[in-house]
């Protein structure tokens, strides 16, 4: 294969400057993630797309790992998206009483769901069940689908102060005058369903409608600062860790009380210019991260391993061993190695005109020494990527990587 040494440098020259590009490489990706493509459903699980390949779509799992994925249905775009606050080992509040904030902002979302549905808008959920979900998934299902309006389902916790009036409070957007609307009409609709009802309330100087910023013009929470371009908001329903507020949200006619008046806000939003109300001014809060938490996420296994094989004459496979041998490597490690510097050289890469005038024919994937190595959906997203920049199938890309690790070992 023509390989140039001009271009094996290049890279090596790039491949210095991996340990200073992680800022780099997180901004590609949160870039990908903004682009609206799609999502696949499978189950009830959403994938949101991040590129297309001859492999198959490459998307982003519930913990937020991009895999090649081949099934599923796909969805170009909703009206609405929900999201179900919490999930898995991230509780939320808990009352008193045992109820989980997770399950009940899942509880809240379904109806939600329901009473949207019945309206005739397009709905989807970003979980269905009690799944650990990071923020940057969340938000990735929403830029997929580019919704007319994003809601995040929460219940709140903390507050001790004594009120005649619900506790409820409500974030949107430091920038978008849209969110503030959204924002504006769920507390509107929130407090007029629970006002109603006579517990002894407790709240914050926080109850309204506002912006909570980790530093000025920087909203706090992930889902807002994520999702720039969609009407976004997070509603903070009651306290739960106010025990008379706990029980009153146990019974089923409360729940759906509370999500007829998300489903009003939403439909209201959606349909007039309404203001809102309860607006407050933003504040600064330099505690709070608004990430949540991807630690220990654990996905289920959601697509096929791919087997791919290549074939070297005896020089090669010589050579191949030898080097492999010299990493401390067996031959099929060194052959994914080669594959995913690729990939990373042509992220680090992807500024460089000059890198994509430069023609490489591919590879001769035939000869008597056969070597196949079994790729994970995830580590198919490697194989992918190298493969559509340069049009080559997966056996041809390789053996790509396979020679440039040879090389690259050869330097030494």
């Amino acid at each position: 294969m023509r390989f140039s040494s001009k271009r094996i440098i290049k890279f090596i020259t790039v491949a210095v400057s991996i340990v200073l590009s992680f800022s780099l490489l997180s901004t590609v990706n949160a870039a990908s993630s903004t682009v609206s493509m799609g999502v696949m459903l499978e189950d009830g699980v959403v994938f949101p797309i991040v590129e297309e390949t001859a492999l198959g779509k490459i998307v982003t799992t519930p913990c937020n790992t991009e895999i090649v994925y081949n099934s599923g249905e796909l969805l170009e775009t909703v009206d609405v998206v929900i999201d179900p606050g919490h999930g898995g080992p991230e509780t939320g509040s808990v009352g008193a009483n045992g109820l989980v904030e997770r399950d009940l902002n899942l509880i809240v979302a379904l109806l939600v769901e329901k009473e949207l549905a019945s309206m005739g808008y397009t709905v989807l959920l970003t979980r269905r069940t009690d799944l650990h979900m990071p923020i940057r998934q969340r938000t990735a299902i929403a830029n997929a689908l580019s919704p007319k309006a994003f809601v995040s389902i929460h219940h709140n916790g903390g507050a001790q102060r004594r009120s005649d009036v619900p506790g409820t409070e409500v974030f949107h957007h430091v920038e978008n005058l849209e969110s503030k609307r959204l924002a504006g009409l769920l507390f509107e609709e929130i407090f007029e369903a629970f006002k109603n009802y006579w517990v002894p309330w407790v709240n914050t100087v926080h109850n309204g409608a506002s912006s909570r910023l980790s530093e000025p013009g920087r909203d706090a929470y992930g889902i807002l600062r994520n999702t720039p371009a969609i009407p976004s908001a997070i509603a903070e329903a009651l306290y739960l860790s106010n025990p008379p507020e706990a029980e009153l949200m146990m019974l089923p006619e409360v729940q759906e009380n509370e999500a007829k008046a998300i489903t009003r806000a939403i439909h209201r939003f959606i349909t007039t210019s309404d203001p809102g109300s309860g607006f407050k001014p933003s504040f600064i809060d330099g505690v709070m991260t608004g990430t949540g938490s991807a630690r220990g996420c654990v996905d289920s296994k959601h697509e096929q391993d791919l087997k791919v094989t290549v074939a070297y004459d005896n020089d090669e496979f010589a050579s191949l061993t030898s080097a492999a041998q010299k990493a401390g490597m067996s031959i099929e490690e060194f052959q994914m190695f080669g594959v995913h510097a690729l990939d990373l050289f042509l992220k680090l890469d992807s500024g460089d005109n000059s890198l994509e005038q430069e023609e490489i024919s591919a590879p001769s994937i035939t000869g008597s020494n056969v070597s196949s190595v079994e790729w994970t959906a995830e580590s198919q997203v490697a194989l992918a990527r190298v493969g559509a920049k340069y049009g080559f199938n997966s056996s041809e890309v390789q053996k790509m990587g396979a020679t440039l690790m040879v090389f690259l070992t050869s330097l030494e």
